[in-house]
């Protein structure tokens, strides 16, 4: 592997000398030498080490994701696709897990000045004891709807109330009345604003929705597998899942229970996971557009790293993928 001692040789010159001009820290040196320098590195294919260029400038070119957990399918999906953007644009895409774990603001505030990140991309709801300077000295930018109201955080997300009126209007269209929600935990945002849109649409279409029917959850399958018992208990006749994941439980539970989808039940759910085609039957599913979502949050890192001023708010339009979990009311 070549390194720097290896351009040093091929151009006749000091490790000190390449390590200046590569780092453009020196102005005094000829342009000869840094002709001869640069035309080495090119030869050698070398790139000098990205954290080492952070140290010695306080730069870099370093994008940090804080996810919540890296097992989930939807979160991991999303790294794919800011990765692939983020190299597009030359940057290099740290990712940190927090596992679930809440993130007090000295630690995480530690954590950015040390490593020198050029931007972060916050994709974790326990993350949220910031204040606006801290977001924005750091260059942080949510991919939810954390301090949605904040007029000074950037914001890159799926618009969720969109989401919950197009998914609560399918099924309402389908000829369904006796409609039961399971939601995200209580203090999410992004549940909120899908519930809004959802009780919209309801509303909209003069249709009356129980609130024993709305049950919380936390977007996980051991929830979707919990609620479907209920569910089954209240003899809905269609669910509006507002995560994936959290269906995948509540497909299992009904197909122990022989209970058909969507024969007996229909169900409607959020995120489109790539899961969606292996399961049974075929989840029909509302489509953040994950890829929408990571090629304008890497946009405005971009911005800005550079410009210092970006968008404060994107909001990524969703559509329904449809399946087989949704039938026809009979």
């Amino acid at each position: 592997m070549t390194n720097i001692k290896d351009v040093a040789k091929l151009a006749g010159v000091s490790i000190t000398t390449v390590s200046m001009v590569l780092n453009n820290t020196e102005n005094k040196i000829s342009e000869p030498t840094r002709k001869k320098v640069l035309e080495a590195a090119q030869r050698l294919n070398y790139n000098a080490n990205s954290y080492a260029k952070a140290l010695a400038s306080k730069k870099s070119n370093i994008i940090m994701t804080v996810v919540p957990d890296l097992s989930n399918p939807f979160f991991s999906e999303l790294v794919k696709e800011l990765s692939q953007f983020a190299e597009k644009s030359s940057y290099f895409l740290y990712i940190h897990n927090t596992n679930n774990k809440k993130i007090e603001r000295e630690e995480f505030l530690s954590l950015l000045t040390n490593n020198f990140f050029a931007a972060s991309l916050v994709v974790d709801r326990n993350v949220n004891t910031l204040d606006e300077k801290d977001i924005e000295n750091h260059k942080i930018i949510f991919l939810d709807e954390v301090d949605f109201n904040n007029r000074n955080t950037q914001i890159v997300t799926g618009n969720n109330e969109m989401g919950g009126y197009i998914g609560m209007e399918y099924l309402i269209k389908r000829g369904f009345r006796n409609i039961g929600i399971l939601i995200g935990p209580r203090s999410t945002a992004n549940s909120s604003r899908r519930l809004s849109g959802a009780i919209k649409a309801a509303m909209n279409y003069d249709i009356y929705i129980d609130q024993k029917n709305i049950i919380h959850g936390d977007y996980s399958y051991e929830e979707g597998y919990k609620a479907a018992k209920l569910f089954a208990k209240r003899n809905v006749d269609a669910i509006f899942s507002f995560a994936d994941m959290s269906s995948y439980g509540l497909l299992n539970y009904f197909a122990e229970s022989n209970i058909k989808i969507p024969e007996d039940i229909s169900v409607i759910s959020y995120d489109n996971l790539f899961l969606n085609k292996i399961v049974t039957p075929k989840l029909t599913s509302i489509d953040q557009n994950l890829r929408q979502i990571a090629e304008k949050s890497i946009e405005v890192a971009d911005q800005l790293i550079k410009n210092n001023k970006s968008p404060e708010k994107i909001l990524i339009e969703p559509r329904i993928i449809e399946a087989e979990s949704v039938g026809f009311k009979k």
